[in-house]
């Protein structure tokens, strides 16, 4: 690449396909002439444009120079003559074309040493860690004592890009480049937690690192609180003991965890898995770190609030510091789970499902199938409480699906609780029946999500008419709630499912006793929603129907005055039939239409059914679609005490009085007695029980 020697012009010609560029040709020493330094000047430009064509925008003469070990002023000089022959543009090859050929025709190792010198030139001159680490990832050789450094750079780069495949990749590099065991331990750390917003599964090779770190002895301090929600997320509970442990004596030896976040893995702990032991301490944590300054000690009174006074202003107030300050990622996904929850169960439904929808498409933005199906859970859980059925179940088994469910670990519950409800509620029971096949972990029983879980398949059991298994649901479920001292209504209002229980079976001294014990939790019924739940289950044991009337107007005032639809149809449902019974033929008619409407609207089959006499099984009952005869015998005693009566032709006052129980409950029982014997009218009832007429 002679100055001196060079053309007149610049060489114009530039076919990179034409010339071997690491077998030049060899002309004799003593025969230089004006042609061989034409040649040897375009191989010289060549050899500059595939170097060109690896470093592509952070090409310099001095990176050039160093990468081919030539005079800077020489590839200076040859660069001009490129730009003038319109090879090169703005420092860089001009033609994407040329560009490919350049790269395609260089073979393997040539490209690997290309990427290989260009990586350490990068490095010493200071280039970002994400421009290293991808030309030594290219060359696939981590031999330098600053590679595994410059790779998790990178990596952490490109996860606050939310560029996830390269960051694993990346990762990957760095655990190979370093043969330090604590490093590689902190690596494979680092990978489970990316891998766990993706996909959290517990067979990966990076959690078998994980494990086998977590024996030995080689994560350090920092690590570990994420360890133990890994853990507790599968299942793992003696292995999440003895990580606290760790934690615990490391803290207690003034080191490891930082106090705030030692606060709020402890108070989470206590929130999401009460079953676990509660670590031995000494000390208060978190007193030192100002509130407004930290979102784990924020996180941490929050937990803390939801557990005392969910509905309390400063709780709330707590919450809508935490989801307006803080955005989302691995370190704030907990505390912003537990400012929606609290936002949930204070009544707040509206702000917590427009937070929600907000968190969700960050997850998706952020490239999260972990997150999206958390959020959609809860997202779920809010239009269950808002009577939206059908959006409960798409946003349901949207959660259940962004990632198999099978990795879903204890928080199934939450997902599945709600889809369940929904379906029950919509009548839908094949469907839900399915999704109660699922298979859930057995230490979903040691976490908080078997609340909601048991409450569903609860329920499910009442619409099938199995008293004594929802019951057991229902009490396990309060039994819980009291041991945890988790007993709030706005979480569950356990009370109320159980006094529908008895109610549904007969037996209205408990099921009165268990309103009355929920109605004295509240002190207002006005309090919460499910105050109007237990005015209804008490109109439904009153014998005077002025009484029963009253009650259940209270119980719409306060239905109105909250987000829930379904259950303000069901309340009206049966102030239409109490209008009817003392006369009120026209409010009866204007008051069932409105709920006719919202039924309709919440997709509230059931509650439709009854409201227009179609007393059709559901499309979901169990025997519908077997082709088997009705079977008398799947009736409880209730039930066929109340059928038989029926068949003889008395009327459901005439029933109510015989029985002792209360016209709207000769109603649950008849429906549940259509259903099951798949009939349209009392009349049809004879021919099954052989009663005349």
């Amino acid at each position: 690449m002679s100055a001196g020697n060079a053309p007149p012009g610049p060489v114009v010609i530039f076919d990179a396909d034409a010339i071997d560029l690491y077998d030049p040709p060899r002309t004799p020493p003593a025969v230089v002439d004006r042609e061989s330094c034409a040649v040897a000047d375009l191989v010289g430009q060549t050899r500059i444009a595939e170097v060109m064509s690896i470093i592509d925008a952070e090409a310099t003469p001095e990176l050039i120079a160093r990468i081919l070990d030539a005079d800077p002023q020489q590839v200076l000089s040859a660069l001009a003559w490129m730009t003038q022959a319109g090879v090169v543009d703005g420092g860089r090859i001009r033609d994407p074309e040329l560009r490919r050929r350049l790269g395609h025709q260089m073979s393997i190792d040539t490209r690997k040493r290309l990427h290989g010198k260009a990586a350490v030139a990068l490095h010493e001159s200071g280039a970002p860690a994400t421009t290293v680490a991808g030309h030594l990832s290219a060359a696939g050789s981590f031999g330098y004592p600053w590679a595994a450094t410059v790779l998790r750079n990178a990596a952490d780069d490109l996860l606050a890009m939310d560029q996830i495949g390269r960051a694993v990749e990346y990762l990957e590099a760095a655990y190979r480049a370093t043969t330090e065991a604590g490093e590689r331990a902190e690596i494979s750390a680092k990978l489970v937690s990316v891998e766990w917003r993706v996909n959290p599964s517990p067979a990966t090779r990076n959690f078998a690192r994980l494990n086998t770190a977590l024996q030995t002895g080689r994560l350090s301090a920092s690590t570990l609180p994420a360890v133990v929600r890994y853990l507790l997320w599968h299942g793992r509970v003696d292995e999440a003991r003895a990580v606290l442990d760790l934690v615990e004596r490391d803290r207690a030896m003034s080191r490891g965890v930082p106090t705030a976040e030692l606060a709020f893995l402890r108070s989470w702990i206590a929130y999401s898995y009460p079953e676990l032991p509660k670590p031995r301490t000494t000390t208060q944590p978190a007193a030192t770190v100002p509130e407004a300054s930290c979102v784990q000690v924020i996180a941490a009174n929050l937990l803390t609030g939801v557990l005392t006074d969910c509905a309390g202003e400063t709780t709330v107030a707590a919450a809508h510091r935490v989801l307006s300050r803080h955005r989302l990622d691995s370190s704030t996904l907990d505390a912003l789970t537990t400012a929606l929850e609290c936002l949930i169960y204070s009544g707040q439904l509206e702000i917590a499902a427009a937070w929600c929808d907000t968190l969700l498409a960050e997850a998706a933005a952020r490239c999260s199938p972990t997150w999206q199906s958390i959020f959609a859970g809860l997202r779920s859980e809010i239009a269950l409480r808002q009577g939206d059925l059908a959006a409960a179940v798409r946003l349901a088994m949207a959660a259940l699906n962004y990632v198999p469910a099978a990795n879903l670990g204890t928080s199934i519950g939450r997902a599945l609780s709600s889809c369940v409800l929904a379906l029950t509620a919509a009548g839908r029971y094949d469907e839900a029946r399915a999704q109660l096949d699922r298979e859930v972990p057995l230490t979903l029983f040691d976490s908080r999500f078997a609340l909601p879980y048991l409450r569903a398949r609860g329920h499910y059991s009442l619409a099938m008419s199995k008293f004594d298994d929802a019951l057991l649901d229902f009490q396990v479920c309060g039994s819980m709630m009291r041991r945890w001292r988790m007993d709030i209504p706005g979480l569950l209002p356990w009370r109320n499912d159980v006094a529908k229980a008895y109610l549904l079976a007969g037996d209205q001294r408990r099921a009165r006793a268990f309103v009355t014990m929920h109605l004295d939790l509240l002190g207002d019924p006005g309090r919460h929603e499910s105050g109007a739940v237990s005015l209804r289950l008490l109109a439904a044991m009153e014998a005077d129907p002025r009484a029963e009337l009253r009650l259940l107007r209270r119980a719409e005032t306060i239905a109105r005055s909250g987000h829930d639809r379904h259950e303000l149809a069901v309340v009206l449902a049966d102030l239409a039939r109490a209008h009817e019974s003392i006369g009120e033929r026209d409010r009866a008619r204007s008051v069932e239409q409105t709920a006719l409407r919202l039924a309709g609207e919440c997709g509230a089959g059931p509650v439709r059914d009854r409201l227009i006499g179609d007393r059709t099984a559901p499309s979901g009952t169990p025997s519908e679609n077997t082709g088997a005869p009705p079977d008398v015998g799947s009736l409880s005693a209730a039930e066929r005490r109340v059928a038989e009566l029926a068949a003889g032709g008395s009327g459901n006052r005439e029933i109510a009085r015989r029985l002792g129980i209360t016209t709207s409950t000769v109603e649950q029982h008849l429906t549940r007695v259509y259903r099951k014997l798949r009939v349209r009218r009392r009349t049809e009832l004879r021919f099954l029980l052989r009663k005349p007429l």
